[in-house]
């Protein structure tokens, strides 16, 4: 059966209006309304059953929408569809030859298959940085949600490739704007539009739910959940501008939550700053990245202490001197507490493509939380 999905509500008897993309897919690729018409003409021709149709696979679809768990769907015209076919079919036959004829479909609960089983809460995020080769950058999105990522935010890194945002952000109509920042290469630094634009990747995400069966969809934006969120509106979010919000919102939430324990006010805070960002690091397993003074542990011992976590992934080329030095400042500032806000992690020996490391840090998660 084809699992499609769904924005809007789902429960028993709800008959939801598909898209007219699934619907072109169901008619002219899977040919699901001839199916159906052929399997009609079989059950009158045996006499076994009356003209009403049977629920069988050929009518049905499986339908989610990240909400409501999965559920069993008939597949119908939609009335209109049908009213305007019996009114206007001599016209359309003449049409037929020349273009295929647009179907409205609808799809009817009758089943709910399974419940909700995640939400982006329990998933963890990837903080990548864009890559110009977009073939590439489509199999990380698609590989990642494969493998269960919750949230892809894209952020700006001193060895960003030239060009690779522009799948991100529009065309420049802001040039000499003082208040849109440069992000680029080194040196070569590019002005965006404020108009940052994840439609493309965000249907990438969606056909790989589908694909996989998962019920959601992961999001990707630029919003990280951090208290600063103004900052982060109209543009990629900066490595040291990111990080810096990041150990101030944890401090905040830690803070809050002693202060609760003292007077037992409430239940404890629990919100981004409860997340763990493991900052992924080159040829560091067991020991320290490239003679730096920030201790980086295994992949899988940092997901086994941490529930909630985010992975931050180098662009193509490494990360530079100067953000290795960042890392290595802010991680030996939590060394010894029995809780940090940021960690490095090693990924193995080996020098990994950026959109290699974003799907074997996923991918180290999900067999820590399947063994769990």
């Amino acid at each position: 059966r084809h699992n499609m999905h769904s924005n809007l509500a789902l429960t028993l008897g709800a008959r939801v209006p598909l898209s007219s993309e699934q619907a072109h897919y169901l008619t002219n690729v899977m040919r699901i309304l001839k199916k159906r018409k052929n399997n009609r003409q079989q059950q009158q021709s045996s006499a076994k059953d009356s003209d009403d149709d049977v629920t069988t696979g050929r009518d049905c679809i499986r339908i989610f929408n990240g909400k409501h768990g999965e559920w069993l769907a008939k597949v119908h015209e939609s009335p209109q569809q049908q009213s305007e076919s019996s009114i206007s079919g001599k016209g359309r036959s003449r049409k037929r030859g020349r273009q295929s004829e647009e179907i409205s479909l609808v799809a009817e609960c009758i089943l709910q298959l399974r419940t909700q089983d995640y939400n982006e809460d329990e998933r963890p995020w990837i903080l990548f940085v864009p890559l110009k080769k977009q073939p590439r950058m489509k199999i990380m999105i698609e590989k990642c949600t494969e493998l269960g990522v919750g949230r892809l935010i894209p952020v700006a890194s001193d060895r960003m490739e030239g060009g690779a945002s522009l799948a991100l952000l529009g065309p420049n109509t802001n040039e000499g704007n003082p208040d849109i920042p440069d992000v680029g290469l080194d040196n070569q630094r590019e002005n965006h539009s404020s108009n940052i634009r994840f439609d493309k990747l965000q249907i990438q995400t969606m056909e790989a739910s589908e694909q996989c069966e998962r019920l959601d969809i992961p999001m990707i934006t630029n919003d990280a959940c951090l208290t600063q969120r103004e900052s982060s509106q109209n543009k990629l979010w900066e490595i040291q501008d990111i990080l810096k919000q990041w150990c101030c919102d944890w401090e905040e939430s830690q803070h809050l939550n002693e202060d609760r324990d003292v007077d037992n006010s409430g239940d404890r805070l629990e919100h981004s700053g409860a997340r763990v960002l493991l900052i992924c690091r080159e040829r560091g397993a067991g020991g320290y990245a490239n003679g730096g003074k920030a201790r980086v542990v295994p992949v899988l011992q940092a997901l086994h202490d941490n529930r909630q976590v985010s992975f931050l992934v180098g662009p193509e080329g490494g990360w530079s001197a100067e953000e290795e030095i960042m890392f290595d400042e802010i991680c030996v500032k939590y060394d010894g507490k029995d809780s940090a806000p940021v960690q490095c992690v090693s990924l193995g020996s080996s020098v990994l493509r950026a959109e290699t490391a974003s799907m074997m840090a996923v991918g180290a998660w999900a067999l820590v939380n399947d063994s769990q």
